[in-house]
């Protein structure tokens, strides 16, 4: 379904919900790239009539609403019995074994020097060739051989001798040690060579087997975690509705796919990428309703004229530009499955009627980007914005942006800082007290601004300002009418919406 802004696109998602969920045995998993639109559709599902017990809400955030969702607050008949308690104390004894075994090779690791026993021992087995050429030979009768200074020769005597560039020494007439003549023959640089292969495999022995020991516990915590989760899944499986982020898809897959939803609403889906999609379908999801506005362009700018081309819609938000279908490479990460399809002739069902701008917002909208968008009756006939000559007013100006280094906007291409304007900070500060004099409150005031480093240069400064009337903004009125004294107004006082134009 493509549905424009304003058109009712989350309300048709809940009507959608509630018929599968009143007519058919369908559950359905109801997936959102943010917290806000999460909670936002289970409110609205809520509303429309489907029980909080039918849902329920992964993840650790909530609004007073939704709080009765989340995991937390789910009750289970689910009990484990002995049996199971016998198996995980098991898995949890032989996963302290294999934990311990891992601490004490990795500490060795660390501290590891491949001594002339270690190459010895490795050859032997490895490359017996070599470990004949350095075969030191025992004296028939028994005694112990000596080298220069009076020194007994060791076992690694030969050894020695063919790392530092030398010959056999004593042993050099010896007949396996002329049998070994092309070993002995090897000039120094590539016995370095040799001798620095020979360390790092015994290295790599030592990480695989740390490795060995590292999947063995890691095989042994799986186990102990599905075990774990058996409440939540039983949880999951109880429910008609299971609502998630992105995130949460992903981090809680495996038990999701336990619970096997039959349907996957995706919601405001022209801002996931597809490969979230496309992972939080399991093999018995039967139905995709994508619901978003496949009209997608980034937010680009030209610093130079200072001029700003917004959209309603952003695209999935990727690290690297170079992967973007803005830098039209063809990799087009970031456009969206809800987009392709759509772009691909997919059937889709595009909602036109508008609810939620008066009509000379929404003429601005039409000549833009959707020219057969229509205002809904509920949009006209509003009253005008108290104190101001227009209902919609554009101030220009010439003061150069800022830039902020530390905050680099993903959205900006290849920009490496993002933008701040202190003049437009200290306009916004002066539009609001001056609409706080005209009555409005904070609750009808959203700042919206394109650039993460505006954001944090507006939020800074509006926690800095002193100026009375913006700190009772949200009770002015009240306050001003002799309704509510000022110490209520401060202790009721809500904090003015800020968001970037993505949020």
């Amino acid at each position: 379904m493509s549905v424009r802004l304003g058109t009712g696109k989350s309300f048709i998602g809940s009507l959608i919900a509630k018929s599968i969920h009143d007519f058919t045995d369908l559950t359905i998993l109801v997936v959102c790239y943010t917290n806000h639109a999460l909670d936002d559709i289970l409110t609205g599902l809520l509303d429309v009539g489907i029980p909080s017990a039918s849902m329920v809400r992964l993840g650790g955030k909530s609004t007073t609403r939704t709080e009765p969702m989340t995991m937390q607050k789910q009750t289970s008949p689910f009990r484990r019995d002995w049996s199971t308690w016998t198996i995980i104390n098991g898995l949890k004894a032989e996963a302290d074994i294999f934990r311990e075994d891992l601490e004490r090779k990795f500490k060795q690791y660390l501290q590891s020097n491949v001594s002339w026993k270690n190459i010895l021992t490795h050859l032997e087995f490895e490359d017996p060739g070599y470990f004949e050429a350095f075969r030191v030979p025992q004296a028939a009768d028994g005694s112990i051989r000596v080298g220069r200074g009076g020194k007994a020769i060791t076992g690694f005597y030969l050894l020695q001798q063919w790392e530092n560039g030398r010959d056999a020494g004593i042993f050099k007439k010896e007949p396996h040690i002329q049998q070994a003549s092309d070993i002995w023959a090897m000039p120094s640089s590539a016995r370095y060579e040799q001798r620095l292969k020979w360390a790092n495999a015994i290295l790599q022995e030592k990480v695989n087997d740390m490795y060995t020991n590292a999947s063995k516990y890691n095989g042994l915590q799986d186990k102990l975690d599905r075990l774990w989760a058996e409440r939540d899944t039983a949880i999951l499986k109880s429910k008609r509705i299971i609502g998630c982020t992105t995130t949460a898809a992903a981090k809680y897959t495996e038990n999701i796919q336990t619970a096997s939803p039959d349907v996957v609403l995706v919601e405001e889906a022209g801002e996931i990428l597809e490969s979230h999609i496309l992972t939080a379908l399991g093999p018995k999801t039967s139905q995709l309703v994508l619901i978003g506005d496949h009209k997608c362009v980034m937010p680009t700018s030209n610093v130079a004229h200072h001029t700003h081309v917004l959209c309603r819609q952003l695209r999935p938000k990727v690290n690297n530009y170079n992967l973007t279908v803005e830098k039209g490479e063809g990799y087009d990460l970031n456009r969206s499955l809800f987009e392709r399809l759509i772009i691909r002739g997919y059937p889709h069902t595009a909602l036109i009627e508008q609810h939620r701008m008066r009509p000379e917002i929404s003429e601005l909208v039409r000549v833009l980007t959707y020219p057969e968008l229509l205002d809904a009756p509920a949009t006209k006939n509003r009253p005008d914005l108290r104190g101001v000559q227009d209902n919609i007013v554009f101030i220009n100006h010439d003061h150069p942006e800022d830039n902020a280094p530390q905050l680099k906007d993903r959205r900006d291409g290849d920009a490496t800082s993002s933008k701040t304007n202190s003049h437009e900070v200290q306009m916004v500060l002066k539009i609001l007290r001056y609409l706080a004099q005209q009555g409005y409150g904070t609750d009808t005031i959203v700042i919206l601004t394109p650039y993460l480093g505006q954001l944090h240069k507006l939020q800074s400064a509006l926690k800095k300002d002193n100026d009375p009337i913006l700190n009772d903004l949200d009770s002015f009125d009240l306050v001003r009418a002799g309704l509510l004294s000022p110490a209520a107004a401060n202790m009721s006082k809500k904090p003015i919406r800020l968001a970037t134009i993505g949020s």
